[in-house]
């Protein structure tokens, strides 16, 4: 959490290595698989069907050839969205195309799972199914959001972004504790 300008999608850029740090390092698990959700479609997703958009997700070295249809139906199913195979993505409402984008992450199967503001475009059914999915996750995940509520259901330490001090604290607890009773533990 933070201010806008803080640093917060900075971060998860740095996480997932499409920002490389100036000086210092990112460090993750040797081999982790990280994946994103992005907040908004990307512009040159939304000419491409549904089938070449999960498609686009994989490098050729990624390509998971034969597998593709069913990993699709999978997170489809996850994410609780019907999406023929030959419909154009910018035919999906804003909701869906959230949706899509979590899929889009799920479907690279990452030990380490970024969301910057997943509960933008979303309905209430579908800000209760997203919590379900990550309260019932074994990955890591990390979560940009203005929805306390939203993160307050699953969070169990927050990183604080100050745009003024340009440090970072780390609070052990839930997001209402840590807005209620902080206990900084500078990083």
């Amino acid at each position: 959490m933070g201010q806008n300008g803080a640093g917060k999608s900075s971060i998860l850029k740095l996480l997932n290595g499409t920002l490389t740090p100036t000086e210092g390092a990112v460090n993750t698990k040797i081999g982790a698989r990280v994946a994103t959700a992005r907040q908004t479609m990307p512009p040159e997703f939304r000419e491409l069907t549904v089938d070449d958009f999960f498609a686009a997700q994989f490098s050729e070295e990624e390509d998971p050839g034969a597998e593709l249809p069913s990993m699709i139906a999978a997170v489809l199913n996850d994410v609780k969205l019907d999406a023929p195979s030959d419909r154009l993505v910018r035919s999906f409402s804003g909701g869906q195309q959230a949706r899509l984008l979590l899929a889009a992450a799920l479907i690279k199967d990452a030990q380490i799972l970024l969301l910057d503001e997943p509960t933008n475009n979303l309905d209430a059914g579908g800000i209760r199914h997203l919590r379900k999915l990550i309260q019932e996750t074994d990955q890591t995940v990390v979560v940009i959001s203005h929805d306390e509520a939203f993160l307050n259901s699953f969070t169990d330490s927050v990183l604080y972004l100050d745009i003024f001090s340009k440090k970072v604290e780390m609070y052990n607890g839930d997001y209402m504790f840590v807005k209620a009773k902080p206990q900084p533990r500078a990083i």
